[in-house]
């Protein structure tokens, strides 16, 4: 009886709020239950960015990892440009990164010395590119500024960003160790502090933007420029054909000669790579025309040799090209005797004629 009594309230106290609900406007809430719900809001948001910023703290980027000593020399030029590509690439990835982890650090308007900490291991990483793109361009300045001018248009303009976004990095540099300063004396970070550095970081993001934009087709100018050269070369006639067999073997070393003379510095100019097809060109049609005549062997068939190698030195092959010279070199054999012409005397294998 009790119980049933009991529901019986129940029931009839349900029935009259939901009559009160349905007969009156809904409850107006007061000013103070608005702004702690507000301030509920505004004290979840700031724990959940804490928990962002926190979780992005673990995640550190990877250490750069210097790897072996290259000798630049050895590499051809298309191969010393794929370098200065893909190191401007790391910087401008580098350098977006250590934009966004200033960006994420500041976010509450406030940077602890965990989060310099952070900022600065993406710094080095930025910092790191730079540098090795500009000791890049350095090494194709040693060994490519007399042979190559579009290319070197190219990449002075690619400097002048990489010098612009190292500035600004610096900039990030300097504000950051202004903050950690002021940390390890206790002291709370500037409002002013903070929007510097923020600044400094937007402006390397748009450094690192143009230096994209201006990198990008770097390859394409090398390439054309490398065509370019050979479609040049390409028109030059002979104009002091041998006249002999061995003149024109004697021709062939005058090339061999000139070439390794030419490369002895490890570069080669524009002016240089012309004499070379020059004489190139004029040896090979000494080979064609008397190359197969009276004794000694056939030379006719290296008369493609002069091509392809003047060929390899115009596309900056220079390991490929320097190691065909002297294969070519050796197949030539003993050079004519000083003052023999015609009969084949000073030929390979045409006679006792004295050797050097």
């Amino acid at each position: 009886m009790k119980a049933s009594l009991q529901t019986l309230v129940i029931v009839l106290v349900l029935a009259s709020l939901i009559a009160a609900c349905g007969a009156q406007e809904p409850p107006t809430a007061s000013p103070d239950t608005v702004n702690t719900a507000i301030a509920g809001t505004q004290q979840a948001q700031a724990l959940a960015q804490a928990t962002v910023n926190s979780s992005v703290l673990t995640a550190m980027p990877a250490t750069p990892t210097p790897g072996p000593t290259v000798e630049y020399v050895n590499l051809t030029e298309e191969e010393l440009a794929a370098l200065i590509d893909q190191a401007v690439a790391e910087a401008v990835a580098a350098t977006e990164q250590a934009a966004g982890a200033v960006t994420t650090t500041t976010t509450d308007d406030a940077i602890t010395t965990d989060e310099v900490v952070y900022v600065y291991d993406y710094y080095y990483y930025a910092d790191y590119y730079v540098e090795y793109a500009e000791d890049l361009l350095a090494e194709y300045y040693t060994l490519y500024a007399d042979l190559a001018t579009d290319m070197i248009t190219e990449l002075n303009a690619i400097e002048a960003e990489l010098s612009q976004l190292n500035d600004t990095l610096t900039s990030i540099d300097s504000s950051l160790q202004e903050i950690s300063s002021t940390l390890e004396q206790g002291l709370a970070v500037a409002e002013e502090s903070i929007a510097q550095l923020e600044a400094a970081a937007q402006q390397a993001q748009t450094n690192a933007q143009e230096l994209q934009t201006q990198a990008q087709d770097m390859i394409a100018v090398l390439q054309a420029e490398q065509q370019g050269r050979v479609d040049k070369l390409s028109q030059i006639q002979p104009d002091n054909i041998p006249t002999d067999k061995v003149a024109a073997l004697q021709s062939a070393f005058d090339f061999v000669d000139f070439a390794n003379g030419a490369m002895s510095d490890n570069k080669l100019s524009l002016d240089e790579l012309t004499s070379l097809a020059q004489l190139g060109k004029n040896a090979q049609a000494g080979f064609a025309n008397f190359g197969g005549t009276g004794v000694g062997p056939d030379l006719t068939q290296f008369t493609g040799k002069f091509d392809e190698i003047t060929t390899q030195f115009a596309r900056g092959q220079m390991p490929q090209a320097r190691g065909n010279v002297g294969q070519f070199q050796t197949s030539l054999g003993s050079r004519p005797s000083p003052g023999v012409g015609g009969g084949g005397g000073g030929l390979p294998g045409g006679g006792p004629g004295p050797r050097p």
